[in-house]
Order: C-alpha cells, then sequence, then structure tokens
C-alpha cells in the first residue's frame, strides 16, 4: 500500500461530533459536581476537558483524585466518592475505569467482575483503549448501562495501513506489560489482525520482580530480543509502564535501527519514536467534556450518549529521527502528515 488518503486517516470531524446531539442546556446556573479518579495525576487530557467548560462557562465543581498508578487505592476512594455524592463520576483508562464501574453485569464472568460500586451516578470515562474488548460495554454507541465514554486508541486495523504507508511490514515486533489489562487485550488483536493480514506480529512481555512488578532493567535484552527478529517497526502500545521508559526504549531501538511507532500522542511526544497515528490528548479531553456537558446540562442520560473514539487522528513523524535512521517517508506522505523536528 503506497499511502494513506486524508479521508481514510481523519474520518469524521471532531467539530460535528460534539456538536450533535446539543440543544439549550438545563439549568446551566446550577454548579454541578464532577469527581475525576485519575491513573497518573493530570494530564493534557484534563486540561482539555476543563477548557471546554471555561470556554462554555458552564458551572462545574471538579474534585481530583489519582491512583498514582495503585490499584490498590480504589476500596479508599470508592468510600471518597460515595462521601461525596457527586453529580457525575469521570474515570480516566482501564484500569481505573474497571475498579469504579465494573464490567457490563450481561458481560462479567461472575458477580466479582460487577461488585456494587456506585449506585445511581453516572459514569463518563476517558482514555479507555478497549472498551469493548475490556467489557465495559458491549459494543460503541449507547451503553445501556449508566454510563458513557472516550476511547482514544485508533482502530488497529487503521494503524496497520498507517504503517504500510510509511514501508512495506510483513513483521512487527512489541513490547508490553502482562500485568496491564489494556495492554494483554491490544496485544491479543495485534496477533489476530496479523494473521489475518499475513503480518507476523513477535509479542514480548516484561519480566515480573520478586514483587510482581515489571522490571525496568530487563528492557535492553527485551529490545535485543525484539531487533534480532527482523521486523519492520517496533509497535508502542498503550501501556503505562513502557510509557515511563518509551525514550530508553526507543533509543535503544535506533541504536539497532529498529524504528518505531507510537500509538498514543503521549508515547510519541515522551519517546524517540519514528511516527505515530495518534489521537491529541487536549482533544481527547474536550469531546470526553462534551459527553459530561449533555449528562450534566443537557438533561440526557449517561446510557444515551453513545461511548465513541475521536473521530480526528493526527499522523505525525518525528523528522529528526527519520535522519538518524535514514528511513524517509514519501512525498506523498508529506502531504497529509504533520512533520515534527526535535
Amino acid at each position: 500500500m503506497a499511502c494513506l488518503s486524508k479521508r481514510e486517516l481523519l474520518k469524521g470531524s471532531l467539530c460535528a461530533g460534539l456538536a450533535a446531539g446539543f440543544g439549550q442546556p438545563v439549568g446551566a446556573d446550577e454548579p454541578k459536581s464532577v469527581f475525576m479518579v485519575l491513573w497518573r495525576g493530570e494530564t493534557e487530557v484534563e486540561a482539555g476537558f476543563r477548557a471546554h467548560f471555561e470556554e462554555t462557562g458552564l458551572p462545574l465543581d471538579i474534585t481530583v483524585t489519582s491512583l498514582d498508578r495503585d490499584p490498590g487505592r480504589l476500596p479508599e476512594i470508592l468510600a471518597d466518592i460515595d462521601r461525596a455524592a457527586p453529580d457525575l463520576v469521570y474515570t480516566w483508562g482501564t484500569t481505573v475505569t474497571l475498579g469504579i464501574a465494573g464490567r457490563d453485569p450481561e458481560l462479567a464472568d461472575s458477580p466479582e467482575d460487577y461488585p456494587p460500586r456506585i449506585s445511581g451516578t453516572p459514569i463518563v470515562f476517558t482514555m479507555v483503549s478497549q472498551p469493548v474488548k475490556s467489557r465495559i460495554i458491549r459494543s460503541f454507541g449507547e451503553s445501556g448501562r449508566n454510563l458513557s465514554g472516550v476511547s482514544h486508541i485508533v482502530p488497529l486495523e487503521t494503524q496497520f495501513r498507517a504503517m504500510q504507508a510509511y514501508m512495506p511490514i510483513d513483521r512487527i515486533a512489541v513490547i508490553y506489560t502482562p500485568t496491564e489489562p489494556n495492554s494483554v487485550l491490544v496485544v491479543e488483536q495485534l496477533i489476530n489482525l496479523g494473521r489475518r493480514l499475513n503480518i507476523r506480529i513477535d509479542d514480548f512481555p516484561v519480566p515480573l520482580d520478586a514483587d510482581g512488578h515489571p522490571d525496568p532493567d530487563s528492557l535492553p535484552d527485551l529490545v535485543a530480543a525484539a531487533a534480532a527478529t527482523g521486523p519492520q517497526f517496533l509497535y508502542l502500545g498503550p501501556d503505562s509502564f513502557i510509557g515511563q521508559y518509551a525514550r530508553q526504549v526507543t533509543r535503544l531501538a535506533n541504536a539497532r535501527r529498529l524504528p518505531s511507532f507510537a500509538s498514543t500522542e503521549v508515547m510519541l511526544a515522551s519517546s524517540d519514536a519514528l511516527f505515530g497515528l495518534v489521537a491529541p490528548y487536549e482533544k481527547v479531553g474536550r469531546f470526553t467534556a462534551s459527553k459530561v456537558e449533555r449528562i450534566l446540562f443537557g438533561n440526557e442520560s449517561a446510557g444515551t450518549v453513545p461511548v465513541e473514539v475521536l473521530p480526528e487522528f493526527s499522523y505525525q513523524i518525528r523528522a529528526d529521527v527519520a535522519r538518524e535512521l535514514e528511513i524517509y517517508p514519501s512525498l506523498s506522505l508529506l502531504d497529509y502528515a504533520e512533520v515534527i523536528d526535535q
């Protein structure tokens, strides 16, 4: 495949998505309360969320708490939510959303998958890479639950087309954290899609230390093992641990002339990946805010506000990395790609 068209890469219009279903806000003068539960503190997503409400002037009181990457804090945070009795709960990421909302009760394997957590309070999630595969919802669209949300991951088949637009591919390597549910789901999907498209996927789970935590000392050996399989790209998925060490991982890979493809904006921005097809985090936050607005000020129930993937993606290429590796994009790709030079 030579290249992707703008129509293929940038399906939909964010502006149209934000405007859909809006009428005159109901009770706009009455402050509403949102309890934010984050995974690793505030990000550009929350900056976009706050900017939306600052611009609309709708009164919103926000309480923020973070797990700081520790799921063991969920019980105390659930108790805090009960005491606060907010109008809406905002959850960031798969682990937080599963801990607060649980799986869809019709998809749960056991009652433990869907314990009584929050009763009667709408939930809006953001930054959940695989809400269907995680069984938070049955399908995109109306959830039928007291929740809505936004996914930030470009569909995997579109990501494959983006990689093929840069160069022909028949093999991809991926390093991932086996204790992160979203990462495991993405790798499973990569492997299944690779079989269908005749692209080999070599996966390398990060070993765990004696305490059950991913071991950063293993990363040089993992990158070496991945490069030895001869892939065209190292795939950087929505993995929080790999994200912490993204600069190290990509520099190790680049030293072995293995370019990296990033699936999220933060992974691309915090690493020396060659390129990526990403959803801008600030726009993810604004899109999430539009759903919260519809629920809190538009008198819509959370279950009828559709769960969606952000409809606007950005194809970004690091010119300095391309020069370092001497792996250059086609001129036609530059018609729609955003070229970054650091």
